[in-house]
């Protein structure tokens, strides 16, 4: 087999000529090269690889957010008949599980469904490799206080959205009991985020955090109520 006709191999060589420095010719030929070839084999619409040679063409992965890459590259792997499907399932639950677990669609279907926008708008605040734990919490934060957002502004009764403020005053799972079917699928989540996040903060010695987040979300709650 050529080097032309080896689509993998010019694919995968292109995706390393992007590592390059100023000084190194020789990959400064390659990137050209296998950019020409790689357009030859896709115009041809006679390859295997077509997705991704036309998203490597229009952004390499050096120049991508690799999270975001990743993401998009569970879709492809899924299609190829080798995977391993042990490392598809834990890639899928890596996305997946918390947003999942909320099952927005069916239990608060009125709730726009944020979550891919949360993690990247907590990405660029946080996007340093170490503040991956700060990336999560802030994700999972901005993700319920917008489904707040949709309770309190578009679908609650006024009757309904003083039980939920009692309950969130509170901060009891007893009182859960007390709220309708929807409310609930949200109330509980919130308490174990914030549970959560305590229980990581006590470990960092940083335990008061969480009582400035509650009263951040307090603050927040009386607000629509003015």
């Amino acid at each position: 087999m050529s080097l032309t006709s080896d689509v993998k191999g010019l694919l995968e060589l292109y995706e390393a000529s992007h590592l390059r420095v100023h000084g190194e010719d020789i990959l400064e030929e390659a990137l050209g090269f296998t950019t020409t070839h790689l357009g030859l084999a896709k115009a041809a619409g006679t390859i295997d690889l077509s997705a991704l040679v036309s998203h490597a063409l229009y952004q390499p992965i050096r120049k991508g957010l690799p999270r975001l890459e990743a993401r998009r590259f569970i879709s492809i792997y899924r299609d190829d008949a080798s995977h391993n499907k042990t490392l598809l399932k834990f890639a899928e639950l890596d996305f997946n599980l918390w947003g999942k677990s909320l099952d927005l669609p069916t239990k608060l279907p009125f709730v726009r469904d944020r979550l891919v926008e949360a993690y990247f708008w907590a990405l660029g605040v946080d996007f340093e490799p170490q503040y991956s734990f700060a990336r999560e919490i802030l994700a999972k934060t901005m993700v319920m206080t917008s489904i707040m957002d949709g309770i309190y502004d578009a679908y609650g009764t006024l009757e309904e959205l003083q039980l939920l403020s009692n309950a969130i005053q509170r901060w009891d799972v007893d009182y859960i009991d007390q709220l309708p079917k929807y409310m609930k699928s949200f109330y509980k989540p919130l308490l174990d985020l914030f549970g959560e996040n305590e229980q990581a903060m006590i470990k960092q010695g940083k335990s008061y955090y969480v009582k400035y987040a509650k009263d951040t979300i307090h603050s927040y709650l009386t607000s629509f109520f003015k």
